[in-house]
C-alpha cells in the first residue's frame, strides 16, 4: 500500500493511513524504524498526523532539551547527602538504619 504511492505526486490520504495502521498491527518495530526516517516522516506527514503520530525529527524539534539531563538541585544548608554521613547517622524516613552505599565495603 505504502510503496504503491511513492511515484504520486500526493499520497491517498485513507490509504496511507491505512498501511500505516495495518503495518504498526503487523510489527510495530517496523512502524518506529520507519518513523526515524526522515524521508518517510516527511512524504507520509499528512497519514501520520491523522493517526496521532510523528517522525522522530518533529518530536526532537517539540522538546527544546532533555529534562533528564538536568542536574537534580542537591541538599542545601546544613544537610547533608545520607551517602556522606558517617554509618551510625544514616537512616531511611522511618529511623531504620540504611546498607552502605554501593562502591564502599
Amino acid at each position: 500500500m505504502l510503496e504503491g504511492q511513492l511515484g504520486l505526486n500526493q499520497v491517498n490520504l485513507g490509504e496511507a493511513m491505512r498501511g500505516i495502521e495495518l503495518l504498526n498491527r503487523a510489527h510495530s518495530s517496523l512502524t518506529f524504524g520507519l518513523l526515524r526516517d526522515p524521508d518517510f516522516a516527511d512524504r507520509f506527514a499528512t497519514p501520520l498526523r491523522r493517526l496521532g503520530l510523528r517522525g522522530i525529527a518533529q518530536r526532537l524539534d517539540e522538546v527544546p532539551g532533555s529534562v533528564m539531563a538536568e542536574p537534580i538541585p542537591g541538599p542545601t544548608g546544613a544537610r547533608h547527602h545520607r551517602d556522606d554521613l558517617p554509618a551510625g547517622e544514616r537512616s531511611d524516613a522511618a529511623g531504620n538504619p540504611l546498607p552502605p552505599p554501593p562502591g564502599y565495603y
